[in-house]
């Protein structure tokens, strides 16, 4: 796994460290992939709209849109099993080895309580930030959630497609193989995978475009673009935004403590000038 300076100065600026060069990877790789196929899909399920004939014409039409979307789905197929197997090797090698070497075994109960500890598994943390979330938007108070290394949008944002992923991967793998599938399943599975392929696939679109894209890209804080997805850092003036129990922690770690930010208060403390520093 890379080494990475956990927090770096640029130009007076601080920066923390939250994706590695892997992981920014897989990130565009997926992104990319979801794109080509949304663009050769959607043409399909809408077929009867004006505007899907020239968008399935751009991919080669009927005689190439659909390798093109085949392909897509290989690589994200791909992609998905390259990253259980990813997030297994480093589960085991830097969290379960040293926990062995610790203390000297490794029962279930260990096991599991260090998989319901991973940093992406959703917590009560993730309920009492929902909570302060709502507190704050409805002015009831001015303290914002102070989030950890991942926030509940987040972790929404990772466990939707993951998901969506399997449904979509699995329905698409069988109208991709129709005889050898209904050799293993009923025939009505095969309709079944249809509707779930095109309305899971219509699901993930509008999360991805709409929430995903409004979080990282559009959004007074990050507009007209976040850049953690390509730098792997985010500068500070987010990180106490959005992770401002993370920052402290960091801080501190790293000998900061008397350099530490006050959180973001109010709602009117938060201005579009600060957020076009960003």
């Amino acid at each position: 796994m890379e080494k990475y300076p956990v927090i770096k100065t640029l130009n007076g600026q601080r920066y923390f460290y939250r994706f590695s060069r892997n992981q920014r990877f897989q990130h565009i790789v997926l992104a990319l992939s979801v794109i080509l196929l949304v663009l050769t899909g959607m043409p399909l399920k809408f077929h009867n709209a004006g505007w899907a004939p020239y968008l399935y014409k751009l991919f080669g039409g009927i005689n190439t849109a659909p390798i093109v979307h085949k392909a897509a789905g290989s690589v994200l197929l791909i992609l998905f099993i390259y990253h259980i197997f990813y997030l297994a090797f480093v589960i085991y090698k830097f969290q379960i080895v040293p926990l062995k070497i610790r203390e000297g075994r490794l029962t279930a109960g260990m096991f599991l309580k260090l998989l319901a500890n991973q940093p992406l598994v959703p917590n009560m943390n993730d309920v009492r930030d929902i909570k302060d979330l709502f507190k704050y938007l409805l002015f009831i108070t001015n303290k914002r959630p102070e989030g950890g290394l991942f926030t509940w949008k987040e972790k929404f944002d990772y466990w939707a497609p993951f998901w969506g992923m399997v449904v979509i991967g699995l329905s698409g793998l069988i109208m991709w193989n129709k005889v050898v599938a209904t050799k293993i399943v009923p025939g009505i599975v095969i309709n079944f995978s249809i509707i779930a392929h095109s309305d899971e696939a219509l699901l993930a679109a509008l999360f991805l475009f709409i929430w995903h894209w409004y979080n990282v890209h559009f959004s007074i804080s990050v507009f007209p673009m976040g850049m953690a997805y390509i730098t792997g850092y985010l500068p500070e003036e987010l990180m106490i935004e959005e992770h401002y129990e993370y920052y402290v922690e960091v801080m501190k770690k790293a000998g900061l403590e008397k350099e530490i930010r006050p959180p973001h208060g109010s709602h009117s403390e938060v201005s579009f000038d600060e957020a076009g520093k960003q």
